[in-house]
């Protein structure tokens, strides 16, 4: 079967991805590609050394179990399970958010291609994105394994790892849109790129509190002993005895000649013939899709249409709106932005707490009791220092909350190829630097909101002996803090996407995913935090104490916004 035109649209809908040649080519754009390079490495090792080092003590401490039970020949069972729900966890967010796209979908339905090269690119797309992440996990148990049994010597040992890595990477893919497609045939109203978007930015949340859950049991409960992994290995060996085809698995990655032929066969037909099959499915699931809807209306409707009186708002007002409309309609900007407002903090007080009732051995009755006597016996010293403290907490968290939205990073790449239709209107350039600033600053506000709100939420249940007139001064004196480091902030991260905007791009979700400029300015957040803090720790204890803060950081505000917007207004017309 010959798909001439699938290698090309393989490429075009990776365009947005990561890409290797793109990556090495920074390295010789001067000093502006070497530092987009270095943070990017950095981020690259800060999540190996994280989750990496938590995958590898897991399983090293499950080979052990294993090794001391005997029965080191079933670990390749919990590395294929583990990487066929990472595969399975990250290709359903890939899926359900480029399942549908926009106007590349429907341009490619009306050139003469195959489905099958199209849903051919779209997999393989999803395969070498995220499944990459599954063969990493594979790789890593597999050396584990390999050391333990005693095996790293065998040729046939790489040849099965490789195999069974393709086979639990189609039947994953399989699954994802067999599941995919079926849920927009059942129900054909779901076929909106919103609704997708909400189920792929759900799993990032289920993943994100599951993750920060599971780290931390790692880290106060278990005694990184070979005990502490009899658990698990009593688990496998009872899944291995309730469902025995789990071993042919174990078997292919320990080099069995007719294990390896079953996974070549399993990924043979997964290419071979699940692909074309479900490829005329793709298609005529995207029907649908479309965002341009039309609708008639009545003579009598569009005459009162036509006389009704017009009503005019300022162009700031107009503008506003516009960017505001923007970032709630399209669904990635929503996700990756306002959202994170929202279920940031649910997922710190869900991960947070959770964690610190299951380290206590009391029941939470128990704990709100004892938190409340150590309030009640606390001398008027310490409650000053607990007011103090509780202060600058809250605005670290307003701070970080205002702006992890990456909105003031993306302020002009968000507009893509949109922004030179703005720029052909009779707007002033003053004009959109100043909508996009409080349209970025607007965040920071409602981040203060929201954390003041929690903090009543916490003096309340656990009847914090607080006043209103203390609660409110805290509040007041919090919301200050946030709202001059966040002009720093929000002046800084628009000062990045006025300097080197990503304006040619065609998947919405890589003005903010795979925008550098917002990888950027989230590390600056991060540093700008981590001063908040080393002050907050060096300087007085006392009101004077956050009035130095603020006046540190209004200093640095003045002058950064002084001369942000002079060059925003020379630069929009160049851009």
């Amino acid at each position: 079967m010959k798909n001439k035109s699938l290698w090309p649209l393989f490429k075009i809908l990776a365009s947005n991805n990561f890409s290797l040649g793109t990556f090495i080519e920074g390295f010789k754009k001067g000093i502006k590609g070497i530092l987009k390079n270095i943070l990017v490495i950095i981020l690259i090792l800060y999540f190996i050394v994280v989750a990496g080092g938590m995958y590898i003590t897991v399983m090293n401490l499950l080979g052990n179990g294993l090794v001391n039970t005997g029965d080191i020949e079933k670990m390749p069972v919990i590395i294929m399970f583990a990487a066929f729900c990472i595969v399975l966890f990250f290709g359903f967010i890939s899926a359900a958010t480029n399942y549908y796209t926009g106007a590349g979908e429907e341009q490619f339905l009306a050139m003469p291609l195959k489905p099958v090269e199209i849903f051919g690119a779209k997999v393989g797309v999803t395969a070498i994105t995220d499944a990459s992440l599954g063969a990493v996990v594979v790789i890593v148990g597999s050396v584990i394994y390999g050391i333990k049994a005693h095996i790293l010597t065998k040729p046939l040992f790489y040849v099965g790892m490789i195999v069974t890595t393709c086979a639990i990477v189609s039947l994953a893919l399989f699954l994802i849109y067999a599941l995919m497609m079926i849920f927009l045939i059942v129900f054909p109203k779901c076929r909106k790129r919103s609704i997708l978007t909400g189920i792929a930015t759900f799993l990032v949340f289920v993943f994100v509190c599951c993750y920060s859950f599971f780290s931390s049991q790692m880290t106060m409960m278990m005694d990184l002993t070979e005990g502490a992994a009899a658990p698990m290995v009593q688990l496998i060996r009872l899944s291995v005895e309730k469902a025995p085809f789990l071993m042919i698995f174990a078997q292919a990655m320990s080099g069995k000649i007719l294990p390896m032929l079953l996974m070549v066969v399993i990924t043979a037909v997964f290419i071979f013939a699940i692909v074309p099959l479900l490829a005329p499915v793709y298609v005529k699931t995207l029907n649908g899709f479309s965002d341009i809807k039309s609708k008639k209306i009545s003579k009598e409707k569009a005459q009162d249409v036509i006389t009704k009186n017009i009503k005019t708002n300022s162009v700031f007002s107009t503008m506003f709106t516009r960017d505001l409309r923007t970032m709630f309609r399209e669904p990635s900007f929503f996700a990756n932005g306002p959202l994170l407002l929202i279920i940031l903090p649910v997922i710190m007080l869900l991960s947070g707490g959770i964690s610190f009732v299951m380290a206590s051995k009391d029941n939470l009755q128990v704990i709100l009791n004892e938190i409340q006597k150590i309030f009640l016996q606390m001398s008027p010293e310490g409650m000053l220092r607990f007011k103090h403290y509780a202060t600058l907490i809250i605005a670290a968290l307003a701070i970080f909350m205002g702006n992890c939205t990456n909105v003031a990073s993306t302020s002009f790449s968000r507009e893509g190829k949109a922004l030179y239709d703005l720029k052909a209107m009779p707007i002033e350039p003053d004009t959109i630097v100043l909508v996009k600033f409080w349209h970025a600053f607007m965040y920071c506000i409602v981040s203060s909101v929201i954390i003041a709100l929690y903090f009543i939420g916490a003096v309340a249940l656990l009847r914090i002996p607080l006043a209103a007139s203390e609660i409110t001064s805290m509040l007041v004196k919090a919301c200050i803090l946030n709202l001059l480091v966040s002009l720093v902030l929000v002046f800084g991260e628009m000062f990045i996407d006025t300097i080197n905007p990503k304006l040619q791009w065609e998947n919405p979700t890589a003005a903010f995913k795979q925008n550098v400029n917002a990888v950027v300015s989230s590390f600056i957040s991060m540093g700008v935090v981590g001063i908040f803090v080393v002050l907050m720790i060096f300087l007085p204890k006392t009101n004077l104490g956050m009035l130095i803060i603020g006046l540190i950081f209004a200093v640095i505000a003045a002058p950064l916004g002084y001369f942000y917007f002079r060059y925003a207004v020379k630069r929009i017309p160049k851009m």
